[in-house]
């Protein structure tokens, strides 16, 4: 019995779920339906006022059908306006919810009404079937809605007939060709919503699925170009912004500064307190390192304890300022860490470009390293300047 039940909390979740977008396909298909109904409606009315009818009955059958498309022209001609007036504003989401639900209204109400008035001259009830089709083609409704819908048609058609059928068989006949008609308007509205249900979920899934992909494309750039352990960029990274800022200086001649930074002993600290806590000075490091370069300065760790600065717009003078501050902070900062007195600090070496000089990043990097292995020489925990070759 379980595998029967019906889930209808399931059901209500998905009808919220799609009623913005349910809302927006019914409101467009009614901008496109509605127009193509009043020259239909007007070609009726010719046809029925050319001919001359030759009894009472068929004379009241053309003048109900003469009145009812009359009428039809003029409901769908404002709902053809209404509709091309709301297309663009969805914010007026009650008011395209009633234009959308007085069509379906019109559409099955006029169907069930000309098929009504057709019983005084014929059994024909090709209007409901027609209008039911319509109904449940042009617009997407949700199952209970689609059950209240067609369920009140069949009630306004047989009442209708009921009316204007005099003959006990045909009268039989018809009310069973309009349950019929109804039930099929019915199962192709199910169908419908079926495949817009299934449909909108597959678009969802995509799209959550491109999301993600997004992210995981996102994810693997940026470890692509980032030190996983510092997060500062990495090498390669760091070499293409180097190349950037070169071609950049070769252009405006705007001075810039290269830094090699090597933690003094770091090796100790390994040694000493075990490879946990130097990932853990590695992080303080990039951390007060990162605290202090401006936005368009490049800092990176080419790996181990060395790291490398990117000063740009930043003459000789200014870049030794900043380099020995940065010394500083490391020897004030890593004293201790984690309670452990780890007493770091950091040589630097530095390199610079200034106006009518010419140099590579090769030529930038070995002076740098070479600043560095004076400062490591003599002594540590320094700043030492190089000019490229």
């Amino acid at each position: 019995m379980r595998a029967w039940r019906i889930d209808w909390q399931s059901i209500a979740e998905k009808n919220r779920a799609f009623a913005p977008e349910l809302l927006e396909q019914n409101i467009r298909r009614l901008r496109l339906a509605a127009p193509w109904i009043p020259p239909l409606n007007l070609m009726h009315i010719w046809l029925f006022w050319q001919r001359q009818p030759e009894s009472a009955n068929e004379a009241l059958w053309r003048q109900g059908i003469l009145a009812a498309h009359t009428g039809m022209l003029v409901f769908f001609g404002t709902l053809a306006l209404f509709a091309w007036y709301l297309v663009p504003r969805p914010e007026l989401i009650r008011l395209r919810q009633i234009s959308v639900s007085v069509a379906v209204l019109g559409t099955l109400g006029f169907a069930a009404l000309i098929s009504a008035i057709d019983q005084l001259v014929t059994s024909n009830i090709t209007p409901l079937l027609v209008g039911c089709t319509l109904a449940a083609l042009a617009f997407l409704h949700r199952p209970l809605s689609a059950l209240w819908l067609f369920s009140l048609t069949l009630g306004l058609f047989l009442f209708g007939i009921q009316q204007t059928q005099s003959s006990p068989a045909q009268l039989l006949s018809n009310q069973v060709n309009g349950l019929s008609s109804c039930t099929i308007g019915l199962l192709l509205a199910w169908l419908q919503w079926r495949n817009f249900v299934q449909i909108n979920t597959q678009k969802q899934r995509m799209q959550a699925q491109a999301q993600l992909l997004e992210e995981q494309n996102h994810k693997l750039s940026y470890l692509a170009e980032h030190d996983p352990l510092s997060g500062l960029l990495n090498r390669r990274a760091f070499n293409g912004i180097v190349e950037h800022e070169l071609l950049r200086f070769q252009r405006t001649q705007q001075p810039l500064c290269l830094l090699l930074l090597d933690l003094d002993h770091f090796k100790t600290v390994n040694d000493r307190f075990g490879h946990p806590l130097g990932d853990v000075v590695i992080k303080r490091v990039a951390t007060l390192l990162s605290s202090q370069v401006r936005s368009l300065d490049s800092l990176a760790r080419l790996g181990g304890e060395e790291f490398m600065l990117l000063l740009v717009d930043c003459d000789r003078e200014h870049g030794l300022q900043i380099a020995e501050h940065l010394r500083q902070l490391v020897e004030t900062h890593l004293k201790v860490v984690d309670g452990n007195a780890v007493a770091l600090t950091v040589s630097i070496g530095m390199s610079y470009l200034e106006a009518g000089q010419s140099g590579t990043y090769d030529s930038l990097y070995v002076a740098s390293d070479r600043a560095l292995y004076s400062a490591k020489q003599d002594g540590r925990n320094r700043v030492k300047v190089a000019t490229p070759i």
